[in-house]
């Protein structure tokens, strides 16, 4: 519509009061019966504006809390807080208000605007069916388009059926002609891989007979060598044993010399010492005869004593000789 008012508001405005007054001494009535019947009367409106003029006006699916986009949780909310305004804020200034005109003033311009929003309604009906028949004439051309579309679909999943069969027959086709060909291959291949194993086992059987025949060679060549390094040693170990044998000998003769040089030594000094004792007691005789001739008083224990002086001088002097 074009003029300054919407039916849809007023009348809900009117169907706000006429609910909600009876409960004017209660505000949490008055939020919850202004809230109700404001969004039912929202659902009721946009039900029959979208089966009457195939169109929504307004579309809350965006939202959370909706119902078939015509109403939401937010809106009613909203209802119930603007019913509590109409009902304690808006409502008794107005009436005040209106209450001070004059009746027949107030009936001319209620007549005049009852005219001017029936005019403005019945152009804005006129323009909606026209905008439904537009709408219904373009869902019809949607119709008509699903139907060619769903056609051409069909038509595009026929040939699209028939390219396939094609498709998979050249196909089969291809991959007889490809395992007879790979068949003939895999025949060719066997058949190479046959000769080149024969080749492989003779030139194999030939490199073995040399290999042999040359091991064989290295083996002779390596025991005559090996006999040889053998029989050096033996001789050169026997060469070591005959002069070991012979060192030995040489050794054994110097020292059967030496002991008999030793002993003979030894008997020497043994028979000086019993001359040099005989010697030695026949001084002690000649020596006590003495003592005795010039000291008669002297006892046989100076005696003693100056034959173990003697005797310990003689010892000192045989370890001074050997060594």
């Amino acid at each position: 519509m074009k003029g300054p008012w919407l039916p849809l508001y007023g009348s809900g405005a009117v169907m706000v009061l006429f609910v909600t007054m009876p409960f004017e001494q209660h505000p949490v009535a008055v939020y919850f019966a202004g809230a109700v019947s404001a969004t039912i009367l929202e659902y009721i409106t946009g039900v029959v504006m979208l089966k009457l003029f195939k169109v929504r006006y307004w579309d809350y699916r965006y939202l959370k809390f909706q119902f078939q986009g015509h109403i939401c949780l937010r809106s009613t909310i909203a209802w119930g807080f603007l019913s509590i305004l109409m009902v304690y804020v808006v409502h008794k200034p107005v009436a005040a208000f209106i209450a001070t005109w004059n009746p027949e003033f107030l009936s001319v311009f209620t007549f005049v605007v009852t005219i001017c929003m029936v005019y403005d309604f019945a152009n804005a009906f006129r323009d909606a069916m026209d905008l439904r028949a537009l709408v219904i004439k373009a869902e019809e051309l949607a119709k008509q388009l699903n139907a060619a579309l769903e056609e051409e679909r069909e038509e595009l999943e026929r040939k699209a059926a028939e390219r396939k069969n094609e498709i998979e027959i050249a196909v089969r086709e291809k991959k007889e002609q490809l395992e007879d060909s790979v068949k003939e291959k895999k025949e060719q291949l066997e058949s190479s891989v046959k000769e080149k194993k024969e080749q492989l086992e003779n030139s194999a059987k030939e490199k073995r007979e040399q290999l042999e025949s040359s091991v064989k060679e290295k083996k002779e060549q390596l025991e005559s060598v090996v006999n040889e390094k053998k029989e050096r040693l033996e001789q050169y170990t026997e060469e070591k044993r005959n002069r070991l044998e012979k060192a030995m000998e040489e050794y054994q003769e110097m020292y059967e010399l030496n002991k008999f040089e030793k002993a003979q030594n030894t008997q020497n000094r043994i028979a000086a010492i019993e001359e040099a004792k005989a010697q030695l007691r026949v001084k002690m005789e000649e020596k006590a005869k003495q003592l005795l001739l010039h000291n008669p008083d002297s006892s046989i224990k100076g005696f003693e004593e100056e034959s173990k002086k003697m005797r310990i001088h003689l010892m000192e002097r045989r370890k001074t000789k050997d060594d």
